[in-house]
C-alpha cells in the first residue's frame, strides 16, 4: 500500500480514503497484506467503500466476517458471497451469527462438510431455509448425533423419501418417526376439513403419507412404541388393516386407532375388515368409541356393534334405510324399541323396515310403532296373516 494511504489510515481521513477507493482501477484490488492492514484500522465507512467495489482476499475475508458488524457483513455477502475456505471456517469455528447472515442469502457449497462438522445452530440456520438435495445427505442428517436436527427438518415440511423412512424404521429412530407421522396426521386432519373423499385425501397427502409397505413393516416388527405412533396418526392401507387381524392385535390397539382416526375424512376399513373391527371391539365392550361420528355404512355398524354402542349411536344419529332393516333383522328387542322411540307421527320407518318389523317382531313391538304411525300396504298384508288382532288394533288407531 502506498505511504499516502497508510498516512490517511493513521489520520483516519475517511473522505480521502473513500475517494481513493472509488477511483481504483476495476479488477485491481489491494493485495492481501494491505487488506489486513485496512481491517486492522477498521473504519466502517472506509471498508464499505472498498468492499462495494472489491471482494476481499481469503485471509482478509476470514478476518472480516469475524470483525464486521452484521449490516456490513450482510452487504459483503450479498455482493460477493463467501469463498469456500471462509464457509468452512464458519462451520469449523461455529460462527453462528455469521452462518445465520450467510444462509439468509446464500447456500453452503460443501453440504457434507457442514453436516459432518457443523454444530447444531449452524446446521439449523441452513436447514431452516434450504432442503437437502439427495437421500445420501438426508441419511447423513438422520445419523447426526443430535436427532433434533432431523425432526426440525421434517417439521419444516421437507420431503422424506421411502428410502429414508425405511432407515428410520429399521434403525429405530423413534423421535424422527414421530415427527414424520404427526406431520402426516396434522396435514390429514386439515385436508379432511375440505370434505373430499378419503381416496382423494390420501392422494393429496402424497409423499407425506407413510407407504403401505412401511406400515406393514412397523406392524410386523411389533415394537410397541412405533406401533402406538402408527395407530395414532396413520390411516391404514388395506394390507395393513388385514395384518391387524391376521396377527390378532390386542383390542386396546384397535380402540386406540379408532379413537384417534376412525371416521375422520371418510376414513374407514375395507368392507371385509370393518365387521372384524366392530366385532372385536364389541367382544370386549370397547366399541363405544365408534359412536361419536356418523358411519358411512351404518348397516355394518348396527349389525356388529354391541347393544350398548348401538343404543348410544341411536341417540345422536338417524339410521339409513338399509341400517333400519339391518337393526330390526338383528332381532334385539331392546334395540328395536329404541329405534321405534326415535320416530314420530310425522316421521316413521322406511317401508322395508316396516315389513321387517312385522315379519320378525312380537305383537307388543309392532303395536308400539302402530300406536302412533301408519304402515305401508306390504306391511299391512303381512300383519293380516300374522296377527288379525293387531291389524284390528291398527285400524282402530288409523281409520281410513
Amino acid at each position: 500500500m502506498k505511504q499516502k494511504i497508510i498516512s490517511l489510515l493513521e489520520r483516519n481521513n475517511t473522505e480521502e480514503l473513500q475517494a481513493y477507493f472509488d477511483t481504483m482501477p476495476a479488477g485491481k484490488p489491494l493485495d492481501s497484506t494491505d487488506e489486513l492492514l485496512l481491517l486492522e484500522h477498521f473504519s466502517e465507512p472506509v471498508l464499505k467503500s472498498y468492499i462495494s467495489r472489491f471482494p476481499l482476499s481469503t485471509q482478509a475475508e476470514a478476518l472480516f466476517v469475524k470483525k464486521a458488524p452484521a449490516a456490513l457483513r450482510q452487504l459483503y455477502i450479498n455482493l460477493h458471497s463467501l469463498k469456500a475456505e471462509t464457509q468452512n471456517l464458519i462451520i469449523k469455528e461455529n460462527l453462528e451469527d455469521v452462518a445465520a447472515d450467510f444462509c439468509t442469502m446464500r447456500t453452503f457449497e460443501d453440504i457434507p462438510f457442514l453436516l459432518e462438522n457443523g454444530k447444531v445452530n449452524v446446521i439449523h440456520s441452513y436447514l431452516s431455509r434450504y432442503p437437502l438435495e439427495n437421500d445420501a445427505l438426508v441419511l447423513t442428517l438422520l445419523h447426526h448425533q443430535n436427532s433434533s436436527l432431523m425432526t426440525c427438518y421434517i417439521n419444516n415440511g421437507r420431503y422424506i423419501s421411502p428410502t429414508v423412512l425405511t432407515a428410520v424404521i429399521e434403525e429405530k429412530h423413534l423421535e424422527v418417526f414421530k415427527a414424520f407421522c404427526y406431520r402426516q396426521y396434522r396435514t390429514f386432519k386439515k385436508k379432511a376439513l375440505a370434505q373430499t373423499s378419503f381416496d382423494k385425501l390420501i392422494e393429496r397427502l402424497g409423499a407425506l403419507y407413510l407407504p403401505e409397505t412401511l406400515q406393514i413393516e412397523v406392524l410386523k416388527a411389533c415394537d410397541w412404541r412405533f406401533v402406538e405412533v402408527l395407530l395414532k396418526t396413520t390411516p391404514l392401507a388395506p394390507l395393513a388393516q388385514k395384518l391387524l387381524f391376521d396377527r390378532k392385535f390386542d383390542y386396546t390397539w384397535l380402540k386406540l386407532h379408532v379413537t384417534s382416526l376412525y371416521g375422520t375424512g371418510g376414513y374407514r376399513f375395507q368392507k371385509e375388515y370393518e365387521p372384524l373391527l366392530f366385532k372385536a371391539l364389541a367382544t370386549k365392550d370397547m366399541d363405544e368409541c365408534l359412536t361419536g361420528f356418523r358411519h358411512q355404512d351404518d348397516t355394518v355398524f348396527v349389525q356388529n356393534a354391541s347393544e350398548k354402542a348401538v343404543l348410544k349411536y341411536l341417540e345422536s344419529f338417524w339410521l339409513t334405510d338399509d341400517a333400519q332393516v339391518a337393526l330390526i333383522a338383528r332381532g334385539n328387542a331392546t334395540l328395536i324399541a329404541k329405534l321405534i322411540s326415535r320416530y314420530s307421527p310425522s316421521h316413521g320407518l322406511c317401508w322395508q323396515a316396516e315389513v321387517k318389523l312385522v315379519e320378525i317382531c312380537s305383537p307388543q313391538l309392532i303395536r308400539s310403532y302402530t300406536s302412533f304411525h301408519t304402515m305401508c300396504c306390504e306391511a299391512l298384508k303381512q300383519l293380516e296373516q300374522k296377527s288379525p288382532a293387531e291389524l284390528e288394533y291398527y285400524y282402530s288407531q288409523h281409520r281410513y
